[in-house]
């Protein structure tokens, strides 16, 4: 499918739930106000449970800021992911190509790129359609939420955020059950 069939394609599926994805980013911007973390529930009920142990699971972390980089990492290493990170589309694509993540954490506002574009090629392509994804940003418009649930975001984080936040929502987008 080419880039603008995928475009019309986007704008067919938003413009045809559109009511439902409004109520969707509501709802998302009371609990982001509330916990700093919005998971989409109808993609992760189905989904099948990982279990990997947390020392096994692969997380991805694309964000251009050094400081809120090194905080994602510190934050999931801490608790045992192995995690890869980069600061830009390009060394992201080149990462994910060379190893598969079993979960991947997206800015949306970068140097070489966007973050929505990468979340709608990665569900594009039959390899990632199916990897848990959440959006990593600073940006709370609802417009924003809306357009990362359209896009199909598992989970919505707004920086800044709580000490735990990470683990809980990769754990929760992953239905990740603890084996230790």
């Amino acid at each position: 499918m080419d880039q603008n069939n995928a475009d019309q394609l986007d704008r067919s599926t938003w413009e045809r739930d559109a009511g439902h994805w409004a109520r969707e980013a509501s709802y998302a911007d009371l609990t982001l106000a509330c916990l700093g973390v919005y998971v989409n529930h109808e993609r992760t009920a189905n989904r099948t449970p990982n279990r990997k142990s947390i020392r096994e699971t692969g997380a991805l972390v694309l964000e251009d800021d050094p400081d809120q980089l090194a905080l994602a990492v510190l934050r999931l290493t801490t608790v045992g992911y192995k995690v890869q990170s980069t600061d830009r589309v390009q060394g992201f694509y080149h990462r994910l190509e060379r190893s598969a993540p079993d979960v991947i954490l997206l800015d949306i506002e970068l140097p070489d790129g966007n973050g929505f574009d990468v979340l709608a090629a990665l569900r594009r392509d039959p390899r990632y359609a199916h990897v848990p994804i959440i959006m990593l940003t600073a940006r709370t418009q609802p417009e924003d939420i809306m357009r990362g649930l359209v896009l199909g975001a598992d989970g919505y984080i707004t920086k800044p955020y709580g000490r735990n936040t990470l683990e809980y929502a990769l754990r929760y987008v992953m239905r990740q059950v603890v084996i230790e």
